[in-house]
């Protein structure tokens, strides 16, 4: 009798699965690789035959938030007027964290995502255009507190069990009025 066989790819997506899952409880830095080969039911080795180390696994499970805000930055960036951009940079990231619910709180909390950002160049120029956007050639201090509540804000606010319940449409149109009475007044 032939034995099934999972189809590739399904191994590590099981991973990064239990992964996300256990950082969003935990933290990363609150996650081991074998807390991961638990969840799965495996022996931590199954864990490393998929990823070398724990912060490969960090990598691949945030790399879909920063490869949304780097195409956001982007779009954002070819539109005309510095209001425009933040209006359309402020929606996509509102968009992105619905969208990612379970991971973008961790963006700006977790230190151990915020050394990830930094050390990935491309995860770090994304974060850094995205603040140029927002903050305008020359903030003063209140646009910078602003953008300092605005972003960890609406990461945090998506992620939120209490709004869990909430329709993805109607979270994003309520962040939007939010962050816009943020940089209104």
């Amino acid at each position: 009798m032939a034995k099934t066989v999972a189809p590739r790819g399904f191994a590590r997506e099981r991973v990064l699965e239990a992964a996300q899952g256990l950082f969003a409880e935990h933290g990363v830095s609150g996650t081991s690789l074998q807390m991961i080969a638990d969840r799965l039911g495996v022996n931590k080795s199954a864990v490393y035959y998929q990823f070398h180390c724990k912060d490969d696994i960090v990598v691949a499970v945030f790399r879909p938030v920063f490869e949304d805000i780097a195409r956001v930055v982007t779009i954002a960036e070819a539109i005309g007027s510095r209001e425009v951009q933040r209006e359309a940079t402020i929606s996509g990231i509102i968009e992105l964290a619905v969208r990612h619910r379970r991971t973008t709180a961790l963006v700006h909390t977790d230190p151990a995502v915020v050394g990830v950002v930094e050390a990935i160049g491309e995860f770090r120029d994304a974060s850094r255009r995205l603040q140029s956007i927002l903050a305008g050639p020359q903030p003063d201090p209140a646009t910078l507190i602003a953008i300092a509540v605005l972003v960890p804000g609406i990461l945090g606010a998506a992620a939120d069990p209490v709004v869990s319940d909430i329709p993805n449409e109607e979270l994003h149109r309520m962040l939007l009025d939010c962050s816009r009475r943020l940089f209104a007044a």
